[in-house]
């Protein structure tokens, strides 16, 4: 009798082990799968994951009528904010632009250092003088003051190529912007290949998200192609990453694919240098996407 009882009680005792390992097992299937897993940044994509598609409406007119936005959501050019020292400007955008009803929507303000001659982000040695540190809040104060004159969003995109130099002052904007929005908004950057490889510099916090910009990549872009085929890219932080690609370069498109960079994001981001249009959208999508 006593050897049975044992024996039962052996039984018992390693069914609940069991059932405990597959709890925590379905578990963090759970958490990894969840959009409020702290993990969700790190969690490795299966080459057939198809992600959310993010058109940019950059300056010039765009009627964007033709979108489904239960399948595309569109980040639009909201403004040029010109920095030259301790000055700040701000050139909103004039171009028209014409959505489907009920698109969701996001603002993007390109950030620009004039430097040397004037040329946005050029350095000269008559003056080379970097953005002041004290410009970075005007920055954020006028981003803040203009959202709110724009369709209502609680994720706002910067795109700002910032040089070496200019780091400390982007990271002072993103941080003051952090302090300037109201607690549940969400803040996307436009961060460089370089940035994302081995030139981590960002922080925690900075951003909500970082888009990958692999297309104009400039002088680096064999080396920047030839890296992301054997290493993932890596902000470093707990931002989310997403994928940015221009629907005009199709010779770098096809090294991304062939590498399923596409399926490897949550959020696909799109450019495209001459005005959307269905058709040029759907190339675009079924070039990236077929099977």
């Amino acid at each position: 009798m006593s050897g049975a009882v044992n024996k039962l009680l052996s039984m018992r005792y390693v069914t609940r082990i069991i059932l405990f390992l597959l709890g925590g097992v379905l578990m963090s299937a759970v958490l990894a799968n969840s959009p409020f897993s702290p993990f969700k940044h790190a969690r490795r994509l299966s080459s057939n994951h198809t992600p959310a598609i993010n058109i940019w409406a950059w300056e010039r007119d765009e009627d964007l009528s033709f979108i489904d936005p239960a399948k595309v959501s569109v980040s639009y050019f909201a403004g040029m904010i010109y920095v030259r020292g301790s000055s700040v400007s701000f050139r909103p955008r004039t171009q028209k632009l014409k959505l489907a009803k009920g698109t969701q929507t996001v603002p993007v303000f390109r950030i620009e250092s004039l430097r040397g001659e004037g040329m946005p982000g050029s350095v000269s040695t008559s003056d080379a003088r970097m953005p002041d540190m004290s410009a970075a809040t005007y920055v954020a104060k006028t981003i803040v003051s203009r959202m709110k004159e724009l369709p209502p969003s609680n994720v706002v995109q910067l795109d700002f190529d910032a040089l070496e130099d200019e780091r400390p002052f982007y990271t002072a904007i993103l941080k003051q912007l952090r302090r300037e929005l109201p607690a549940n908004s969400k803040i996307s950057i436009t961060a460089l290949g370089s940035w994302l490889l081995s030139d981590r510099w960002l922080e925690d916090g900075d951003a909500d998200e970082a888009v990958a910009m692999l297309f104009s990549i400039g002088a680096d872009k064999k080396n920047i192609l030839d890296r992301i085929q054997k290493q993932d890219l890596d902000s470093g932080t707990n931002a989310e990453l997403a994928l940015g690609i221009s629907a005009s370069e199709p010779d770098t498109n096809r090294v991304l694919f062939r590498a399923h960079l596409q399926n490897k994001f949550d959020k696909l981001y799109i450019f495209n240098s001459r005005p959307w249009t269905q058709d040029r959208l759907l190339a675009i999508t079924k070039e990236a996407f077929q099977k």
